[in-house]
């Protein structure tokens, strides 16, 4: 399944015009982590800018935020929260502290060292909103 994801993210990257490297990201609730470490991956590959500018990105939408090259709106409301097993079972503080890590990984500096302090401990069922402007704030490129 990944790698046909990989392949159709491939595909539609390959199929912009050259003049247009830029993927609009907006209305986002989030999905499976390994493929947006796909997509990310091809984007930095390609040279494709991530705009995230819709309402709001959610979830593993947020890691798109570590991406090569990425903008975002002020206005865009971005939801965190940390890692969690999807049968919802209990992870060790081990596992716990290991993926918050990986995680935290594909967030820039600033926002890396919030989520660890913060976001991390959103649970499952729920998440942790943050603007745009507040990203900004922390160095994330606005998007104009």
């Amino acid at each position: 399944m990944r790698n046909t994801i990989a392949a159709l993210a491939a595909l539609i990257l390959m199929s912009l015009p050259a003049t247009s490297k830029e993927i609009q990201i907006g209305n986002d609730p989030g999905g499976r982590i390994m493929d947006r470490m796909v997509q990310i991956e091809i984007a930095n590959r390609t040279d494709v800018q991530f705009q995230i500018i819709g309402d709001y990105c959610n979830s593993s939408c947020t890691m798109l935020l570590g991406a090569k090259d990425v903008c975002v709106s002020s206005e865009t409301i971005f939801g965190f929260h940390g890692p969690h097993r999807l049968d919802r079972k209990k992870m060790s503080t081990d596992e716990f502290d290991r993926k918050s890590v990986t995680l935290s990984s594909y967030f820039p500096g600033p926002v890396s060292s919030w989520f660890m302090s913060k976001a991390r401990f959103a649970g499952p069922g729920e998440l942790l909103f943050v603007s745009g402007e507040y990203l900004i704030g922390l160095g994330v490129k606005e998007c104009v």
